[in-house]
């Protein structure tokens, strides 16, 4: 199979025909690959190019690629997806944020709420962000999931502009009644945005729940048992993102 490596513009160059391959990527070509001279690479830069080309000159802090050839991206989803949620905490982090990377999920929005067992402080953003790329190298996405810096609940709505919004909660379906996937994929034609928003282990306060509704979330169906964060998150991605591929 062939290597995928990430252009990242912030350390490599992308020059037409030819690409300069520093930092991360490159010490993961040369030291952990042990990549030579003469290699074929797949590269792409996470705004959905994505090239081909081989390992011409191999320098001290960098390597120099030849273009061979060049494809356009059709693996990205029609839909854009929006996840917010909690930040659960450990290990479950990293399962969240490379899943929806994988499903195809447009952006993930960290939520700030009162009951939240882990916070999204700058460097657990860039570390998300990380674990992004390397569901994208892995996976074939050659567009990179937005990882945004952390919301406030109270201010969520003001991120998520002519979207149509769902919140995962069961306790607000027997207050004002539920939506169902079977309504939301056998109903309208499926909205070009989405945001879907999931709480944190010890659920929605109240106040919480009123306050996203009157956002105009509506509350959505996952079926009778209570799911973790990141499992409510992935099995919704997972539903609107197949409707739309």
């Amino acid at each position: 199979m062939t290597d995928r490596f990430f252009v990242d513009p912030a350390v490599s160059r992308w020059d037409g025909d030819a690409v300069w391959l520093a930092g991360d990527e490159f010490h993961h070509f040369s030291k952990v690959m042990r990549g030579k001279v003469g290699n074929a690479l797949v590269l792409f830069d996470g705004t959905g190019k994505c090239a081909r080309g081989i390992a011409e000159s191999l320098h001290k802090d960098g390597l120099q690629i030849r273009i061979t050839q060049t494809s356009a991206d059709e693996i990205e989803s029609t839909l854009r997806l929006t996840v917010a949620s909690a930040l659960p905490k450990g290990d479950r982090q990293r399962f969240l944020v490379e899943k929806l990377a994988e499903l195809g999920a447009a952006r993930f929005i960290p939520v700030q709420m009162e009951r939240s067992v882990a916070r999204a402080n700058d460097a657990v953003v860039q570390r998300l962000r990380r674990y992004v790329i390397e569901a994208a190298k892995q996976c074939g996405r050659n567009v990179l999931m937005e990882i945004a810096n952390e919301v406030p609940i109270g201010k969520l709505h003001e991120h998520l502009a002519m979207q149509t919004k769902y919140l995962l909660h069961p306790v607000a379906l027997g207050n004002v009644g539920q939506t169902t996937s079977r309504q939301v994929l056998t109903g309208i034609p499926m909205p070009e945005k989405i945001t879907i928003l999931a709480g944190p282990e010890g659920s929605f306060t109240e106040q919480e729940v009123a306050i996203v509704l009157r956002a105009g979330f509506v509350p959505f169906d996952l079926g009778k048992r209570i799911l973790r964060t990141e499992t409510a998150c992935i099995a919704a991605a997972a539903v609107f993102l197949s409707f739309a591929d």
